[in-house]
């Protein structure tokens, strides 16, 4: 399960430099590049907190 929360990471950050760049590129608008932040965060967020609740020490 913990390969799994790192690959999301790892996919989360990828795309974060990719997705600005190549789909929002011609968004005007600040609400798409919001959004898409707003959504990335939460992402990083929970995959953070399920890889890391189980450590004890």
């Amino acid at each position: 399960m913990k390969r799994f929360w790192g690959i999301i990471i790892i996919l989360t950050v990828v795309l974060a430099y990719v997705v600005p760049y190549t789909l929002l590129s011609d968004v005007r608008s600040w609400n798409g590049s919001f959004l898409y932040w707003g959504l990335t965060g939460i992402v990083v967020i929970i995959a953070n907190i399920m890889l890391t609740r189980d450590w004890s020490e």
